[in-house]
């Protein structure tokens, strides 16, 4: 299979990452989740197959995953925001999200939810911070600074690409 975008590796390859990443951990660090991640695909379960309608809704939606630091002293946690756009109506979770382990996991909760129009805020509501045991997490796969991509499997089995903005 060819890569879908140019500097975007293949499932074949992601799926050597990942299990490289099981064994040895994706070698993963802080600084390099920084950011503004936008989304680009995602893989079922157990499939090598893009999952086009969820894939192209996300895009559509410009799905994105925005990592900041919380505390530069701790680099452990972040502010993690997730959010999509239709049209002028913005949906963003915001929240905390921490590297956990070598391969590693970035688990997260969300604190909060805002739904705006134009930047002008329309609903907001507090969020409960979930059990550990049901906390939701991304396995971090690997990373490309120089390509600036993130492939991440998440709680559900779900595999993702995202690529820096």
């Amino acid at each position: 299979m060819k890569s879908i975008m140019k500097d975007i590796p293949d499932i074949k390859e992601l799926k050597l990452l990942e299990k490289n990443s099981q064994k040895n951990g994706s070698g993963i660090v802080y600084e390099e989740l920084l950011g503004i991640w936008k989304f680009q695909y995602t893989w079922g379960k157990e499939s090598d197959e893009i999952k086009n309608i969820p894939s192209s809704i996300l895009q559509v939606l410009s799905a994105r995953l925005e990592l900041t630091s919380t505390n530069k002293e701790d680099q452990l946690y972040f502010e993690i925001k997730n959010s999509i756009n239709f049209g002028l109506l913005n949906i963003t979770f915001i929240g905390i999200a921490e590297l956990k382990g070598l391969r590693p996991l970035l688990t997260f909760y969300f604190e909060e939810l805002k739904i705006s129009i134009s930047n002008f805020p329309i609903f907001n509501k507090e969020l409960k911070k979930p059990e550990d045991k049901k906390m939701p997490f991304f396995s971090l796969v690997g990373i490309s600074t120089k390509d600036k991509w993130l492939c991440a499997r998440g709680k559900g089995g779900g595999l993702a690409i995202w690529v820096k903005t």
